[in-house]
């Protein structure tokens, strides 16, 4: 039976670069998926209150709001699962 001989340094050190790489690259994905999934529920919420004859000040109080809730709701979710 054979032994598995350890990498070099510089590969080992490469392969660090690169985990470290795509750990950001998930962390930003993340923090993008939030911030859409927060200006999808504005722009729908904006829609149903616009079809139920809301005033223009109502409408965007109503998509802005839902934008701060759902984005902040999806980044809190995605912290506790370890995404960010």
């Amino acid at each position: 039976m054979t032994t598995a001989t350890p990498p070099p340094a510089a590969s080992r050190e490469a392969l660090e670069r690169e985990i470290e790489r795509l750990r950001i690259r998930a962390r930003v994905l993340a923090i993008i998926v939030g911030v859409l999934t927060g200006a999808v529920g504005g722009l729908v919420a904006y829609t149903i209150s616009a079809h139920y004859g809301a005033t223009g000040l109502e409408k965007a109080a109503y998509g802005g709001g839902t934008f701060v809730t759902f984005s902040a709701f999806v980044l809190y979710v995605e912290e506790k699962l370890g995404l960010i």
